[in-house]
């Protein structure tokens, strides 16, 4: 587990500076600017992975067939007179 976490952590340290475009220099660099970036569907796209791989981890995946298990009952009892 600790291997697969740190391969996630490289490639998400890859990817953001893959995807980072660099400052123009003397240009304010602002929320203004950032806001006029298209990159939204990333977030919205990393949320929705994040969600979907929580869903399938905490599903389970095992299911009990009901129909095919027996259940012994077994009762003693015990009359004084």
């Amino acid at each position: 587990m600790r291997k697969f976490s740190t391969l996630v952590i490289v490639i998400s340290m890859v990817a953001s500076s893959a995807w980072a475009e660099p400052l123009a220099a003397g240009k304010p660099a602002g929320v203004k600017a950032a806001q006029m970036g298209g990159k939204e569907w990333l977030v919205f796209g990393g949320i929705g992975v994040v969600a979907a791989g929580v869903l399938i981890a905490t599903s389970g995946g095992r299911s009990s067939n009901l129909q095919n298990q027996t259940v012994t009952v077994i009762t003693t009892s015990a009359t004084a007179v």
